[in-house]
């Protein structure tokens, strides 16, 4: 997950005739160099899913391809991330697709207090405590999109482990560490229930697995409190349902 640190909003002309004399003048949001939208005021604000990537011939919903997010609220911190639940419910890949920056970056988190007095004060969008909350089942498939090298399959599929990559745990036995992180994964996707992200303390363990590909990366996984395991998204957060 990465989290947004230098918004700005540019102006622009979209050309939406044949003839270019129909010019409208929109507002596009910028974090540094990366476009998260390009034209604030055509997006349909009502709901929890937006296109932030609109054609940019029409400017309607829905005519180009890809470019949905959905919003959600996991205790004190706001994720956009992919639609997940309309990709199931279509059964479709690239209409409903994230923008080009989550596919390579991962899910934007904002804390309560810059969501608050930040992106409210650019985008309209509903107070923090009325934003929907992450469900159990999205959690998996958040945590499945932010695995490293597709260990968990393609995220519109359901998540799948693949074991063969796997080489080492920084703790315990592997086997057992695996098997602890797929009994959490496949608990999330069958509950339906409100999840928190909650900050890592000095006291959690955090457990890495060793992937068998170039570079031999590590993945930080699993977080062990003393008492229990939960899955862990970097920079530092523990999924507790």
């Amino acid at each position: 997950m990465w989290q947004l640190t230098s918004l700005t909003k540019q102006r622009t002309e979209f050309n939406f005739s044949e003839d270019r004399k129909s010019v409208t003048t929109v507002s596009q949001l910028y974090d540094h160099d990366t476009q998260l939208i390009n034209a604030v005021e055509l997006i349909d604000w009502v709901g929890e899913d937006f296109q932030f990537i609109l054609c940019e011939i029409c400017g309607n919903e829905g005519c180009a391809f890809g470019g949905w997010v959905t919003l959600k609220r996991a205790g004190e911190v706001a994720l956009i991330m992919p639609a997940f639940e309309v990709i199931e419910k279509y059964y479709c890949t690239e209409q409903y697709w994230p923008p080009h920056y989550l596919l390579e970056r991962g899910v934007i988190f904002i804390e309560q207090e810059s969501y608050n007095n930040t992106l409210c004060n650019l985008l309209p969008l509903p107070g923090f405590d009325s934003i929907a909350s992450l469900s159990s089942w999205e959690t998996a498939k958040l945590f499945q999109f932010e695995a490293p090298n597709r260990i968990l399959g393609n995220f519109e599929n359901s998540p799948e482990l693949h074991q063969d990559i796997l080489i080492a745990s920084s703790e315990g036995n592997l086997m057992k560490q695996t098997t602890c992180l797929t009994n959490l994964v496949e608990k999330l996707l069958s509950k339906e229930q409100s999840v928190q992200l909650r900050k890592s303390t000095k006291s959690d363990q955090v457990i890495i697995f060793y992937l068998d590909i170039p570079g031999i990366p590590e993945w930080k996984a699993l977080s062990y409190d003393g008492l229990k395991y939960s899955l862990h998204l970097e920079p530092g957060y523990r999924m507790n349902s």
